[in-house]
């Protein structure tokens, strides 16, 4: 009976080493709409390219050699043009390759200030949406970064036909294994937050949160955190003071990190590059050490060795047991 014993104990591990971390993974998301969200820190950055004048170049090395700070890099790459337009910006740097041989995730910006061209896509989302996961799939992009920022106010009935619009997106993007991200602010009624933290949107990210001094980006991370939770929300970092346009400092950086901490954010994402060393460093202390490349299933050529030496043991032991009762 030790023999049978010894097997069934190691079969019984097999199993457990096996399984053990699927149920891990399964522990570690909660299910936010007809999405899972995961409880892993995620860290981007934003790119202007040559919307914002950047040293492309350099801003590509300093990310290739900082990649470990970083989960995912949003560029700007589409617009969104008259009658619902999903349009290319002309002309401009394609940098997915290369944010992808760091690899990274990869989210292109969809950009627009246009309240006209916004008020007619929400009328009209069909084609736009068709072209945008299309496009996406095709491209092999983690997902989409929106990014609309009217300059004219918008009324309470766009905010609310606008967070539908972005379900819709959401959904169909998910469909084909892709994400969407939406950059949000308080300064314009076209952002309502309850209506937004109740899309299918994967990451909101606050951009009221750039506020300056401390105390301000503090009260507008506590609204932000009163209505969407945490593991959908995404707290937007400025490299500059809002007000006077000086870099910030790094205790005024380190202090809002520090904040973040207090709240267990899981979410950032910084406008824009370049980045002074110490954004590097916290950024990095914030998603902790990077996994390896193919995540949890490292694990389970580990837990197949274990096994085997585990039932290869048994057997030798049921063997031995069987050749003394003879």
């Amino acid at each position: 009976m030790d023999g049978y014993r010894g097997l069934f104990f190691a079969f019984f591990a097999a199993i457990v080493l096996v399984l053990a971390p699927s149920a891990a993974v399964s522990a570690g998301t909660v299910a936010v709409g007809s999405v899972q969200y995961g409880h892993g820190k995620n860290a981007i950055v934003w790119m202007g390219l040559e919307i914002t004048g950047e040293d492309i170049s350099a801003d590509l090395q300093s990310i290739g050699a900082h990649r470990n700070a970083l989960t995912g890099v949003s560029f700007e790459r589409y617009l969104l043009g008259p009658e619902g337009i999903f349009e290319t910006f002309s002309p401009i740097s394609n940098v997915t390759d290369a944010i992808r041989s760091f690899g990274l995730q990869t989210f292109p910006m969809i950009v627009s200030v246009n309240l006209t061209n916004i008020e007619y896509l929400l009328m009209h989302p069909s084609s736009f949406i068709s072209s945008a996961v299309t496009k996406a799939f095709d491209a092999g992009y983690t997902g989409y970064n929106i990014d609309f920022e009217p300059t004219q106010n918008a009324n309470n009935t766009v905010a609310l036909e606008y967070s539908s619009f972005l379900t819709k997106f959401a959904d169909a993007l998910h469909e084909k294994g892709k994400q969407l991200t939406v950059d949000i602010a308080t300064w314009n009624p076209f952002w309502n937050f309850s209506s937004l933290a109740n899309t299918t949107v994967n990451v909101l990210y606050d951009m009221g949160t750039y506020s300056s001094p401390s105390y301000n980006f503090a009260a507008a991370l506590d609204y932000a955190v009163s209505i969407i939770p945490l593991q959908k929300l995404g707290i937007g970092l400025i490299t500059t003071n809002v007000n006077n346009g000086q870099i910030l400092s790094n205790s005024s950086v380190l202090t809002r990190f520090q904040y973040l901490e207090s709240y267990k954010a899981e979410n950032v994402a910084v406008w824009d590059m370049p980045l002074s060393s110490y954004w590097w460093t916290y950024l990095s202390q914030f998603i902790g050490k990077k996994s390896t490349p193919g995540g949890n299933n490292l694990w389970l050529p580990a837990a197949a060795a274990v096994a085997t030496v585990l039932i290869v043991s048994a057997l030798a032991v049921y063997t031995r047991s069987r050749k003394r009762k003879k």
